[in-house]
């Protein structure tokens, strides 16, 4: 029965009590009566005085974290003590907004008379994206369960799960080719300067690298800051929807190759080389001529995801049209069909280097997929396989008590 429905049930027995003291008398009466009242009126007190000025605070361990790890959270609730909690559960409710799962923790305790209550918890295997705090409820009740207090409480707290960058082996780093003996991965150094920025002139600066916009805009002379960089250049194209079979390997298919992307991108971080970025989702596209820059490029990648903008074979045509010839390829794709062969056939394989990740669920390739490799081979493009088995899937974690 809902509280308010108890609540006139004890009313009714209060005001039958009256009138059985009334017409009667008696000490049963009126011991049955005053008994009804105080509860009556502990309920109305309760209702009026508990869980005032309830307030909640929280504090995460990191709001920046790497798939697979856990966030710590502290929860602080603190309200006005007037009257006793004989009880309290207090629930905090998270969601990914990637996938949509719900998290919920929830716990009861014994009060009393504290006024501060203070709990530690913890949400493990946590998934790339965005982890959304979806609101906090305490439920109070009176020592004979006749008055209930719910109060809920909103905030904006939220957690940014960046991929976990997957290891690259040799065959993976080393884009070969057909013959499998002309690495494509790494070019030659450039003597090229490339801007990576502007500082401030110093003397024996050369007047034309004055950049004059900052110049005017800081009113002190700022010059161009040259960097020594790579000419190797290199796209890396993301399959935001791939076409898996079965259906429900298509999120941990796309979640490898965000790892796989990650892994790029941190090498070529290493080797202070230019990598950029696009998928066939509403993600950020990162440009091929700007300097590794690790939080941008995991940034990115963790919101990669939802409904694609536009098939993948189309995001290769159109980054092939834009891109130049210097700039190398790589496809991460878990969809290997006659449409993507055509569509790197027509980006020019002949004049840029182009690879192919295929990764898959499978223990190993079928006729079909073999055929699509070799005729990505003979139009000129290096290809590489990546099995990502159900036992390397990873799987959404939960919530635990833990420890201050």
């Amino acid at each position: 029965m809902k509280s308010w429905g108890k609540s006139s049930l004890l009313m009714v027995g209060c005001v039958l009590a009256v009138c059985l003291v009334y017409w009667q008398g008696g000490f049963a009466a009126w011991y049955l009566g005053i008994c009804l009242l105080l509860i009556w009126l502990q309920a109305g007190l309760f209702y009026v005085f508990a869980l005032q000025g309830l307030a909640v605070s929280r504090h995460l361990s990191s709001e920046v974290l790497l798939s697979g790890e856990e966030v710590k959270v502290r929860l602080s609730v603190n309200y006005r003590a007037r009257m006793p909690l004989p009880w309290i559960v207090m629930r905090e409710n998270w969601v990914h907004e990637g996938s949509g799962a719900k998290l919920s923790y929830s716990k009861l305790l014994f009060p009393w008379f504290q006024s501060e209550l203070v709990l530690h918890y913890k949400i493990t295997g946590l998934m790339r994206g965005v982890y959304r705090f979806a609101g906090f409820e305490a439920v109070s009740g009176d020592l004979f369960g006749f008055a209930i207090r719910k109060v809920h409480r909103d905030d904006l707290h939220r957690c940014v799960v960046y991929p976990r960058p997957a290891s690259l082996d040799r065959s993976v780093m080393m884009f070969q080719a057909e013959d499998g003996e002309v690495p494509t991965a790494r070019g030659p150094k450039s003597e090229t300067p490339l801007v990576s920025g502007v500082r401030e002139y110093v003397s024996g600066d050369p007047y034309h690298r004055i950049h004059w916009k900052s110049t005017a805009r800081l009113s002190r002379l700022m010059v161009k800051d040259p960097e020594q960089a790579s000419s190797a250049k290199r796209m890396l194209l993301l399959d935001a929807a791939p076409a898996a079979g079965p259906a429900e390997a298509a999120q941990p298919l796309l979640e490898k190759g965000v790892a796989l992307a990650a892994g790029f991108f941190e090498a070529a971080a290493g080797g202070r080389e230019s990598c950029g970025f696009a998928s066939s989702s509403n993600s950020r596209r990162i440009a091929p001529t700007i300097r590794p820059d690790l939080p941008l490029a995991y940034e990115v990648l963790a919101s990669v995801g939802g409904k694609p903008a536009l098939s993948f074979p189309d995001l290769v045509r159109k980054e092939a049209a834009a891109l130049p010839l210097d700039t190398s390829m790589l496809c991460i794709t878990s969809t290997l069909d006659l449409a993507l062969v055509r569509a790197i056939a027509d980006s020019g394989t002949r004049r840029r280097s182009v690879h192919v990740i295929y990764v898959h669920a499978r223990p190993s390739l079928s006729v079909a997929e073999r055929e699509g490799a070799s005729q990505l081979q003979a139009a000129g493009c290096s290809f590489t396989e990546v099995p990502h088995p159900l036992s390397q899937w990873p799987k959404q974690g939960g919530v635990a008590d833990a420890t201050a």
